[in-house]
């Protein structure tokens, strides 16, 4: 199926792209969150001549997004977990533990934009973790998993 893009779209496109991706993508994904319309020439039209609109509101969420990436960048939080005697931890730190420590920290973060590249945290110690704002936007803080008895 081929849609226009109507905003940067990670590992697809940019705005206005014209991308050919599956039917089922399109029609639960992309389509119904706005990120995208169906490429025939009534949405070409339309798009031409919302284009400076949205190029405008695209600069704008990726000014808002490198405003909140220049506060996280390097931010650290620090999570507290059972370990056993052997110093392992009893289950895991998940994306939403993050998030609920980085909003206690005052920080507001989404679960959509953590990313764990190898899944929960297992270990104790301090983790690198990625936080992806926008597209063009991603930054690291670092997250202590401090084990308690």
């Amino acid at each position: 199926m081929e849609v226009i893009l109507l905003e940067k779209v990670r590992n697809l496109g940019d705005l206005g792209e014209q991308v050919k991706v599956k039917s089922g993508f399109a029609r639960n994904y992309l389509i119904p969150y706005g990120k995208a319309v169906t490429a025939n020439e009534a949405n070409r039209a339309k798009f031409e001549v919302r284009r400076a609109e949205l190029e405008m509101a695209q600069a704008d969420v990726l000014g808002k997004a490198r405003a909140r990436g220049e506060k996280l960048n390097g931010a650290t939080v620090q999570i507290v977990r059972k370990v056993s005697e052997e110093g392992k931890l009893f289950g895991s730190v998940s994306i939403k533990d993050i998030c609920d420590a980085m909003h206690e920290a005052g920080f507001d973060l989404a679960k959509s934009e953590v990313h764990l590249d190898h899944g929960a945290l297992k270990e104790v110690g301090d983790h690198e973790i990625s936080i992806a704002l926008h597209p063009e936007v991603s930054v690291k803080i670092i997250v202590s998993v401090v084990g308690e008895k």
